[in-house]
């Protein structure tokens, strides 16, 4: 299976979705969500309250999830 991510402009949006969800081999899911002001806040002091030592990269963290 492949896929596809496309950039829609916000005026063909709709017929966009239609037209796709028309197509029987076209599998679609939505992927539009909005974040809140309070979660943003919350990240927001998390960043600010970090400590440079404590940061890891994501291969690092990763790494960490991998099964033996």
């Amino acid at each position: 299976m492949k896929q596809i991510i496309l950039n829609v402009s916000e005026n063909k949006y709709n017929f966009f979705v239609e037209l796709i969800k028309s197509l029987d081999f076209v599998k679609t899911s939505n992927t539009d969500f909005e974040i809140s002001e309070e979660e943003k806040n919350i990240v927001r002091r998390r960043i600010k309250n970090s400590k440079p030592q404590d940061i890891k990269s994501w291969d690092e963290v990763s790494e960490s999830f991998r099964l033996k």
